[in-house]
C-alpha cells in the first residue's frame, strides 16, 4: 500500500521510456488526497508525453553517524 512505503521511508520513483526520465512521486500528496490504500501497481502516466509509465520502489538510504552510511575507518 502507498501509506506503508510512505511510513516506512520508502520512494516510489516513475520512468518514462518514451521521454527517458526519472520522478519521485510526492507519497505525503497522494496519502493526504486518499489514495494511500491503494496497492501497486498503479497506473502512471507521463507528465510531458502521455506514455505509460513504469514504477520502481525505492527502499530507504540506510545511514549511520554524521557522514552516512560510509564513514573512514
Amino acid at each position: 500500500m502507498i501509506a506503508g512505503l510512505l511510513k516506512h521511508h520508502h520512494e516510489l520513483a516513475a520512468y518514462c521510456p518514451r521521454c527517458d526520465r526519472w520522478r519521485v512521486l510526492p507519497l505525503d500528496e497522494l496519502v493526504a488526497a486518499g489514495h494511500g490504500s491503494r496497492r501497486l501497481p498503479v497506473p502512471v502516466t507521463c507528465s510531458a508525453c502521455g506514455s505509460p509509465g513504469q514504477l520502481q520502489v525505492r527502499p530507504p538510504v540506510p545511514t549511520r553517524g554524521a557522514g552516512g552510511w560510509m564513514e573512514p575507518q
